[in-house]
């Protein structure tokens, strides 16, 4: 009877433990769901009126079902506990994919172009604030939300120039808030009624800067960019030789990547003697770069395939991560017929040496499969 009672009792806990542990498993998964960013599946309508009783503000997750970034921010970013207690209890969330149903309507309102889009709306559907673009943390994706509520949101700034504020200060920085925004167009306008209204050396100066810096203020080619190139030495005494020359020096980096890469195939090799020409007047400091570019085009133009692969081994070493994924490629492939089979087996040993020097995954991977694959089979058909 000892022996049945005990397999009885043993029997019970076991049944006993199984239940605790189903329950804690259920309690562990509803708080999991309760702790990750809550969206709702409400019409942007029924969001607002919900947000007005809650007290809330809204917010939408303006997605595609292509968008990579998106897909990261829903699986990785948004489901995190400190997000979504945060988010939960600050907003009425909602997500629309923005290519389908209301969600173009949404685009068009609120002039989404880029993916994914985070609106923040006040309860009258008034945006208040624009997150563009998806992050590497929570913190970072928070800290991005929370600019709404300080009184630099473009939101709150959108209103105050509304009402008639033109100080200086002022439109400064909603010109900034509408770039973080990405309401290039709107911020270019401002930015050009600020700089209509100053005098030649106000122009040139520090504290507006950092519209001529700015590529999407200032683009290759526009009136703001022109106004520096024939203003160089008075920017250079307003701003500092250091930032005028670095400003400069992309502005001739971004000009010959596009030729490296392939995505200026009209350039000559006139137009490169040119630009190494031109570089020689504005002499810029510490954009040596730049001469090393020339001679790699020009070797590339000139077949010469000895001194590419010479100034190859030169240039990549000394790169970050993020140029040799876009620019190593495409010079190698370009000149695929004129490799010898000595040069080849060069072209592989370093680029082995480069997969050893690079910390991206993705790109050890293509480097790997061009040693590997690539190289080997340059010029066949």
């Amino acid at each position: 009877k000892d022996v049945i009672h005990i397999l009885i009792i043993k029997k019970l806990i076991r049944n006993a433990m199984k239940k605790i542990i189903l329950l804690l498993s259920c309690i562990f998964v509803m708080t999991s769901m309760f702790a990750q960013t809550s969206f709702q599946e409400l019409t942007l309508e029924k969001a607002l009126e919900q947000a007005k009783v809650e007290n809330k503000y809204v917010f939408v997750d303006c997605y595609t079902s292509w968008c990579g970034p998106c897909k990261m921010m829903a699986e990785k970013i948004l489901p995190l506990k400190e997000v979504g207690e945060y988010m939960n209890g600050k907003f009425v969330c909602v997500k629309f994919d923005i290519e389908k149903g209301e969600g173009r309507t949404i685009q068009q309102k609120y002039r989404v172009s880029a993916y994914p889009t985070f609106l923040i709306l006040d309860t009258d559907g008034n945006l208040v604030h624009v997150v563009v673009g998806g992050t590497a943390t929570g913190d970072e994706f928070l800290a991005k939300v929370k600019i709404a509520f300080d009184e630099n949101s473009v939101g709150k700034l959108g209103v105050e120039y509304e009402n008639g504020n033109r100080n200086m200060d002022f439109l400064m920085r909603y010109i900034k808030a509408l770039v973080q925004s990405c309401d290039l167009e709107k911020a270019r306008k401002i930015a050009q009624d600020v700089l209509v209204a100053l005098d030649e050396e106000e122009k040139c100066s520090e504290p507006y800067w950092f519209i001529y810096e700015n590529l999407d203020l200032s683009p290759v080619g526009s009136g703001n960019m022109m106004y520096l190139l024939k203003h160089v030495e008075q920017f250079r005494k307003g701003v500092g030789v250091e930032k005028v020359d670095s400003v400069l020096g992309n502005l001739f980096a971004i000009q010959l990547e596009d030729i490296l890469r392939g995505r200026n195939k009209n350039a000559t090799l006139a137009d490169v003697e040119a630009a190494g020409k031109l570089l020689d007047t504005y002499k810029l400091t510490g954009q040596q770069y730049l001469y090393d570019y020339i001679a790699l085009i020009k070797a590339i133009k000139e077949e010469n395939t000895d001194e590419t692969l010479r100034l190859c081994k030169n240039i990549f070493p000394k790169m970050p991560d993020e140029k040799i994924a876009y620019l190593y490629f495409s010079p190698l492939t370009t000149l695929q017929y004129k490799w010898n089979n000595k040069q080849k087996k060069e072209l592989v040993a370093f680029t082995k040496q480069l997969i050893d020097q690079v910390e991206m995954s993705q790109l050890k991977h293509s480097l790997k499969n061009f040693a590997d694959f690539g190289i080997p089979h340059l010029g066949e058909n």
